[in-house]
């Protein structure tokens, strides 16, 4: 995966989360209370509005477009469950902060989870059940 350099780690001794674009996605660096970072998209899946223009509370953030909340550190919408935020790969080096371009890929066992609830849907009404 290609990453590019979004920030220095001193960008965020009073910041806790920091957006960027990058290929015309809207991404997010959040710092933990541990020191540590991820990187995640920040967009509201309905209507592309950048996350931290909204309300902010802990891990939850508000779209301030229409109220979709999502939480931050696991991309879950508890608006819509299938509006997923994705996260990104992120390293430090050198107080240096790198994200990937791209999403980070969906592990296998979540495809597979992905499919098994294809086939049921879809079965079903075949089956005339």
């Amino acid at each position: 995966m290609e990453y590019i350099k979004l920030a220095a780690v001193s960008d965020f001794k009073s910041l806790r989360i920091k957006s960027f674009k990058v290929l015309g996605r809207k991404l997010a660096i959040v710092k933990e209370k541990s020191g540590s970072f991820y990187a995640t998209e920040i967009s509201c899946k309905h209507h592309n509005i950048d996350l931290t223009t909204g309300r902010i509370e802990g891990d939850m953030v508000t779209c301030p477009a229409h109220g979709w909340r999502y939480n931050i550190r696991t991309g879950q919408c508890t608006s819509h469950p299938g509006a997923v935020l994705r996260r990104h790969g992120l390293k430090v080096e050198d107080g240096a902060i790198f994200v990937t371009t791209l999403p980070l890929p969906d592990t296998e066992e979540d495809d597979a989870d992905d499919m098994d609830a294809w086939e049921i849907e879809f079965k079903n009404p075949r089956s005339g059940e």
